[in-house]
């Protein structure tokens, strides 16, 4: 893996990178960039920042807090648990907000003056990752996003096409 950031910033000499965002759904794919994510930060000296998205539409008619505060308590709980599994240290920051996910992580980037953004290539709706190269939040990501993007490819599981 280190290989691969060596490529990430291996032209780029001057390149700083003391923030790094890592999105995270809830699935297995996802938790992937965590590894990537804890390299990068090591060699760089760099804070990880988790992020996960609680999907809320801007649209909604049916709108009850009760629901967005039970969404984000179990975004907190979530995060909590994968810092914890993954033994990252106690001043990794876990970050929940609601809404859709490709925009919230833009804006998070933004707002953040995040460096980098690690993310894998699919998700939970990574149902079609062996027909299509990016999943759709990827994608609006790497297409949106202010800062460099570091994609962890998911790669099928043995005896899949």
């Amino acid at each position: 893996m280190l290989a691969a950031a060596k490529f990430l910033v291996g032209q780029v000499d001057f390149l700083m990178i003391s923030l790094i965002l890592v999105t995270l759904d809830g699935s297995d794919a996802s938790e992937r960039a965590l590894g990537p994510a804890r390299e990068i930060a090591d060699r760089f000296g760099a804070t990880l920042s988790l992020l996960t998205v609680m999907i809320r539409y801007p649209e909604s008619r049916i709108h009850i807090p009760q629901m967005d505060e039970r969404s984000a308590e179990s975004g907190r709980t979530y995060l909590a648990d994968v810092r914890s599994r993954h033994g990252l240290p106690e001043n990794v920051a876990l970050n929940v907000a609601l809404g859709m996910p490709a925009e919230v992580i833009i804006e998070s980037a933004r707002s953040a003056n995040v460096d980098l953004i690690v993310m894998s290539t699919h998700g939970t709706t990574g149902t079609d990752a062996l027909r299509h190269t990016l999943g759709s939040v990827a994608w609006k990501v790497l297409q949106h996003a202010p800062c460099a993007v570091y994609l962890v490819p998911i790669y099928p599981e043995a005896g899949q096409p």
